[in-house]
């Protein structure tokens, strides 16, 4: 018995040591999707844009399952690189604040209305429609240099917390002299809502510019009855657009699963990570207060994201929720005392674009392949493959690409690694020998029991 025991425990382990040697190497097979390369030249080096495919393909969020075959069947050395860095930037404007009185007056011009502050300060604005004005507050940037003025994306309120919830919209006008004015942002929501221990915030206003606005005045105007009578405005910052070069992202949008009427879940077929996060309401002026949960793979618990008043009024729409890399495959959206009229909301998720670049050993034609969950990270940094000194990518060529072709398929998407099989394997010898034990441990009670019963009584 024991010698059996000693030959089942070699064989096993013969087993795993061919098992091993048998994927030494790689092949294209092994990965669950290839993309053919065109090279023109002999160049050293090519660079490849990643087609949108891959970014929900591959079997780790970190890309590591790349890799670049040459026509020898031979893995040659790469880089994955971001496309574009910046760092962002922002500064903030305390803005002299004057609140201003209103004074209906009829002109020849039509209905106008006369704002005055306390210092002397008197504004004529025209008004539309038959509702007046509610409370405006004149807001006056400071100088950055002699008649130079900061160039401001948005405005920051900062207001004592009220014992009950509000919501209010606002209207913002610009003007260089105090007399000519025009809209700079229509219907802008501010809110303050408190659900349980949570507190949902919306004090921020998009100004609506693709690179910041430069004035010197601006016009802040409630909508009539649309705030609290003791609303107290303790402080209103100009936000100054950051003019730093910008990251290239790509879109993923997600499955989407409604739960009920006020929550949904949405996700990627694989963990990514994600840059951005914008979620905008299904309907056309629609303001959303919402709970907003996350997981990092299919198998993980719901975890807090946190808090977002979400809108989409004509041309404005809420900010996208910045997530620094985060890795998420779902997240759930529940709405904070809200039911969504007939569709929940609509959910894209942006991360960071890749480059690959390769270097051009043996002959062409190359493949690169993605999608094997065994696979280990292969490439290296950019100034390893390219020496600094000569800087050959700034005319590097770019490989062309035909279609995608299937490989190993899906399987290779959860393919073990050498160190899961073998751990899996001592498993299995584990359990054997576990239940070879209990097996004579039954055939020595049985003989006991047996022996027992032939005793003479």
């Amino acid at each position: 018995m024991k010698i059996n025991l000693r030959h089942g425990v070699l064989i096993f382990a013969l087993c795993m040591t061919a098992g091993v040697a048998a994927n030494a190497s790689e092949v294209p097979a092994d990965y669950a999707y290839g993309l053919p390369l065109i090279t023109q030249g002999s160049d050293p080096f090519y660079q490849v844009k990643l087609p949108g495919d891959v970014y929900q393909q591959t079997a780790w969020p970190d890309m590591r399952d790349l890799r670049v075959f040459n026509s020898q069947g031979v893995t040659v050395p790469f880089a994955l690189y971001s496309s574009e860095t910046s760092e962002s930037k922002k500064n903030s404007w305390p803005l002299r604040v004057f609140p201003m009185d209103n004074q209906p007056r009829e002109s020849s011009e039509g209905k106008q209305v006369t704002l005055k502050s306390t210092g002397g300060i008197e504004v004529t604005l025209p008004v539309e429609g038959e509702k007046p004005l509610g409370r405006s507050l004149l807001l006056e940037i400071p100088q950055q240099g002699e008649g130079f003025y900061p160039r401001l994306s948005g405005l920051k309120l900062t207001w004592e917390r009220l014992p009950q919830n509000w919501q209010a919209r606002v209207t913002i006008l610009y003007s260089q002299d105090l007399k000519d004015w025009e809209e700079l942002v229509g219907d802008a929501p501010l809110m303050d809502l408190t659900s349980g221990d949570n507190r949902l915030l919306l004090d921020t206003i998009d100004l609506n510019a693709d690179r910041g606005v430069r004035v010197r005045y601006l016009m802040l105007v409630f909508k009539d009855g649309g705030q609290p009578e003791n609303l107290n405005l303790s402080a209103i910052a100009g936000i100054e657009a950051s003019e730093n070069p910008v990251q290239h992202f790509i879109t993923l949008t997600p499955s989407v699963k409604a739960v009920s009427e006020s929550e949904a879940e949405y996700s990627w077929p694989t963990p990514q990570p994600l840059i951005r996060l914008k979620i905008t309401p299904a309907q056309v002026n629609a303001v959303l207060p919402l709970e907003i949960d996350y997981r990092s793979s299919a198998q993980d618990d719901w975890q807090p994201l946190g808090n977002q008043v979400v809108y989409s009024l004509g041309e404005h729409a809420s900010e996208p929720l910045i997530l620094q890399g985060q890795f998420i495959q779902a997240i759930r959206l529940k709405g904070v005392n809200q039911q969504w009229s007939g569709a929940p909301p609509l959910v894209s998720a942006e991360r960071e674009v890749r480059k690959l670049v390769f270097n051009a050993q043996g002959s062409a034609p190359y493949m690169l392949v993605w999608g094997n969950k065994a696979a280990a990270a292969q490439a290296i940094s950019l100034d390893k493959l390219i020496p600094a000194e000569s800087n050959p990518w700034l005319i590097m060529p770019e490989a062309g690409k035909e279609g995608i072709q299937t490989l190993g398929g899906r399987d290779r998407l959860s393919a073990t690694t050498e160190a899961e099989k073998s751990e899996l394997w001592q498993k299995w010898l584990l359990w054997a020998l576990l239940i070879i034990g209990a097996g004579g441990l039954v055939v020595l009670a049985l003989r006991v029991w047996r022996e027992v019963q032939r005793q003479p009584k």
